[in-house]
């Protein structure tokens, strides 16, 4: 059944855009669900098999094969160092790509030999999709204003999504009209309708970004701009600042791209937005979201994140974002790979973002919103994993089965199993004499005599240190992706800068943090397991803490009240 078309607006209303009209107000993934489906099994069940077996296999095996544990548990060390190692050297050649070109200019490098490469060029425009639910303004002010900063700003159509729940939402929505409005190309906003694309949507960016999406494109018809041949879209989130380039370079992406519209384009993002002054396990997922956004995401074509861009035609093909999932990054991958028929390749923009971490305005807040959000990153891949596996038919087979690895390799095993699995072995060999005297009598099985354990135990941590200097890597990338946001002036000179001390702190406690993220991924699989869809929902971050981050010295203060100009960049 199609959506409800929108009763026509009042007068104090009419700062909406219009909502989705015609062929794009009829969602046929809605249709496609039939009232009494029947399913056979919830293939995030599959993920079990991390939390039973490969997890604490070094635990219960050792007592039936002392030396298959000992084995077991360095081939897990030993390639969770060996993969690390492999996404320290990729982010390291992407850090080297991004300062090489970092003040290279675009628009003057896309084609005009031709008559119609001059009308592309002319013609170019970028939709920018930006979804908010109950954020402070002066955090969506912030990353508006990175957007009027950019300098092909005139070529954006900027459509800021809002829930219907939203308090307040017709003065917010007047409120960033009255100053946007001439930033840009075009300035919508748009108020989604709870369970618009019907009963089982789930509130969130993923149901959003369909309305929001859908009504977007409606007015580009409506203005007879719709040329699907020099459109580019973006989705990002409301604590999202961009590199001043980025755009023109986007477009110059896309304009010379041979495949334009098979592929995404995904920048990387760097969570240095007040990090250095959120708690050590906070910073240590955001520096290593971020080495895993170079290192394994992009490189490895896996999946975009959070802030990413791509032509529209590829979003109408794929039929715009799928409304009954929560992450809307994850399932649009898959959504495109059924329109295309074959894995999609995520290319990189060379130009640093700054996104949110997780925040809270008091240090119980502060791990609250760590653990939701860290629950709920896993929670949505077991629910997008059920879903890739359901649709299996619909990709091309090599596509499917190489996708289907890297995914379960990096959510199962990089996110959720390589340090729980490193601990319960360092944990065996902990109890290792405590049953030496019990383990002959219960199984005939004697422990490993001492040299052998010695040697076990050196080869152990030997990989645990090899992590260690990786780790150093990983901070070093942290410390050049702050230059390169100097530099672009997306931060004041030196307001993300941290201690030598404070980083030594860090850093010592960068594999406890990794531990305690696996283990809320260890939990979050078993939740999803029991009690299926009904944990599948979108609770969106909180972002005052972010609020409260920029208050807690007078210049961070000014940069809520300052205009646009406050990047420094002309457009």
């Amino acid at each position: 059944m199609a959506q409800p078309q929108a009763q026509k607006q009042r007068s104090y209303e009419r700062v909406f855009t219009t909502s989705p009209r015609g062929q794009y107000a009829v969602d046929k993934k809605q249709q496609n669900v039939k009232e009494k489906e029947f399913i056979i099994m919830r293939w995030n069940l599959l993920f079990l098999v991390f939390d039973f077996i490969i997890i604490p296999l070094p635990l219960w095996i050792d007592i039936f094969c002392p030396i298959f544990a000992a084995i077991y548990g360095l081939f897990v060390g030993w390639l969770g160092a060996f993969l690390l190692t492999v996404c320290a050297l990729r982010s390291l050649q992407a850090n080297f790509l991004m300062k090489r070109v970092v003040d290279e200019t675009w628009e003057d490098k896309i084609p005009r030999n031709t008559e119609e490469e001059r009308r592309l060029a002319d013609n170019l425009q970028h939709l920018v999709m930006m979804c908010g639910y109950k954020e402070p303004m002066e955090v969506i002010c912030q990353s508006i204003d990175s957007l009027a900063a950019q300098t092909a700003a005139h070529r954006l159509i900027v459509v800021i999504g809002l829930e219907e729940g939203t308090p307040d939402v017709a003065e917010k929505a007047a409120r960033l009209k009255e100053r946007y409005a001439r930033s840009f190309k075009r300035f919508h906003v748009t108020k989604h309708p709870k369970q618009w694309a019907g009963g089982r949507e789930i509130r969130g960016k993923c149901s959003n970004a369909n309305y929001t999406m859908r009504a977007a494109v409606t007015r580009l018809e409506e203005y007879g701009d719709l040329d699907l041949s020099c459109t580019t879209a973006t989705s990002c989130d409301t604590d999202s600042i961009f590199a001043p380039r980025y755009f023109e370079n986007l477009g110059y992406q896309f304009l010379t791209s041979p495949e334009a519209k098979e592929v995404v384009w995904q920048a990387p993002l760097y969570y240095n937005h007040f990090l250095n002054e959120r708690p050590f396990y906070v910073r240590a997922i955001g520096i290593m979201r971020a080495a895993y956004m170079l290192g394994f995401l992009i490189p490895f074509n896996i999946n975009t994140m959070s802030i990413f861009s791509f032509s529209l035609d590829l979003c109408i093909k794929g039929e715009f974002f799928h409304a009954h999932y929560q992450m809307d990054d994850i399932i649009y991958t898959l959504t495109c790979m059924q329109a295309l028929q074959k894995r999609v390749e995520i290319l990189m923009i060379p130009m640093p973002v700054i996104s949110g971490p997780t925040s809270g305005t008091s240090q119980s807040e502060e791990f609250s919103e760590w653990f939701r959000q860290s629950e709920r990153w896993t929670i949505g891949a077991c629910e997008v994993f059920h879903y890739f596996v359901v649709k299996r038919r619909r990709y091309n087979c090599s596509a499917a089965l190489s996708y289907g690895t890297w995914f379960v390799i990096y959510y199962g095993f990089i996110l959720c199993s390589l340090t729980l699995t490193g601990l319960a072995g360092f944990i065996n060999y902990a109890l290792i004499y405590a049953k030496h005297d019990t383990m002959g009598q219960m199984t005939g099985q004697l422990p490993l005599d001492d040299a052998a354990n010695t040697g076990v135990m050196i080869a152990g941590f030997s990989s645990l240190a090899w992590t260690y200097l990786v780790f150093l890597i990983f901070f070093y990338l942290d410390r050049e992706g702050c230059k390169l946001i100097y530099h672009l002036k997306m931060k004041p000179q030196g307001a993300e800068d941290i201690s030598f001390c404070q980083n030594l702190k860090d850093w010592i406690l960068m594999w406890p943090s990794l531990v305690m993220y696996s283990m809320v991924s260890y939990w979050a699989i078993l939740k999803v397991a029991v009690y299926g869809k009904k944990v599948c929902g979108h609770d969106p971050s909180s972002k005052e803490g972010l609020k409260a981050g920029q208050g807690m010295t007078s210049e961070r203060s000014s940069l809520l009240l300052t205009p646009p100009s406050f990047f420094l960049f002309s457009h």
